[in-house]
């Protein structure tokens, strides 16, 4: 099972193109049980939708690519724009959108190194232009493009609530898991966004079980969320905190309301049972030198690489 790193999250702030960027990526793969990096599609030239790091990082990596940054750039700026748009217009849009990112992943997988395995997609936009009929009609337009085996996977993001603001607001659980059983696809979810959803980590738990009793869970990402105010944003923000206690170093400061435990990950790679891989995304602060961001990596996959292979030894 493939072992995945969201190292763009924890990236220092300002990491440059060329070297920089590289030392920063080969010292990621080189960490104990790092098989592949989530690749951010961003559509705007940045240095993750080069696939030169990609070709040079070596044979038998394998990646995925997340569509969510190129998402909400986009609804930042059109708040229709999404698969499951119900605007026609928006919806064009996001599939346009997606056959760029089609595009990015043919040419990393028709290149040497390392290649995409799957591509986490999202039923943007929020209420009020979010529709589950919309979707459908999205995934069956790329569905139809030749994917060459890269598995497509819907990763949950926090659906819509009158309780409270949404950090996304999309779909909700159960209409994408209704699609990607009726489209015969995968799931992925990320722990503290099922967190921010319920404003608990109960909703987490609850979201890994129904997914995995669907038999549509592919993939669980974890990322830590807090319900206090931390240095770099408000309380329940989705800001992938780490792990709490991951270190007892200043620079750990902030993980320490972080509702994200070492409990909490085992508790969740026991409920998911078997996956087509594994994850952290979690952030760094963002005065974080670069050695501390490899430091917060290293040690956050350390915790996550433990509790998957605890569970593998008692399986």
């Amino acid at each position: 099972m493939p072992f995945i790193v969201g190292a763009y999250a924890a990236a220092p702030r300002g990491l440059e193109p060329g070297t920089q960027f590289r030392t920063y990526v080969d010292d990621v793969l080189a960490l104990p049980a790092v098989d592949g990096l989530e690749v951010p599609f961003l559509d705007n030239g940045a240095p993750w939708n080069d696939p030169a790091y990609l070709h040079a990082a070596g044979p038998g990596g394998e990646h995925v690519l997340t569509m969510i940054p190129a998402t909400m750039m986009a609804l930042a700026g059109s708040p229709a724009q999404g698969l499951a748009s119900s605007d026609d217009g928006g919806r064009k849009q996001a599939v346009e959108q997606f056959r760029r990112a089609f595009e990015f992943v043919a040419a990393v997988n028709e290149g040497p190194g390392g290649r995409f395995g799957a591509v986490e997609l999202h039923s943007a936009p929020r209420h009020p232009y979010t529709s589950a009929d919309a979707f459908r009609a999205s995934l069956d337009e790329v569905l139809a493009w030749d994917w060459g085996g890269v598995r497509l996977l819907i990763e949950h993001s926090d659906a819509h609530s009158d309780a409270h603001e949404p950090a996304k607001g999309f779909l909700t659980l159960a209409d994408e898991i209704a699609i990607a059983t009726e489209r015969g696809i995968g799931i992925a979810v990320n722990w503290a966004r099922s967190a921010i959803e319920g404003r608990s980590t109960a909703t987490a738990r609850e979201h890994v079980s129904a997914v995995a009793a669907a038999d549509r869970l592919e993939a669980l990402v974890f990322s830590g969320v807090s319900d206090a105010d931390t240095f770099d944003g408000p309380a329940w923000a989705d800001l992938h905190l780490p792990i709490r206690d991951w270190s007892g170093a200043p620079i750990a400061a902030d993980a320490a309301t972080s509702l994200l435990t070492a409990d909490e990950v085992a508790a969740a790679v026991d409920a998911a049972g078997g996956l087509r891989y594994v994850g952290v995304k979690i952030s760094s602060r963002s005065t974080a030198t670069p050695a501390q961001c490899l430091d917060l990596v290293r040690a956050n996959v350390a915790i996550v690489a433990d509790a998957v292979a605890a569970d593998q030894s008692d399986a």
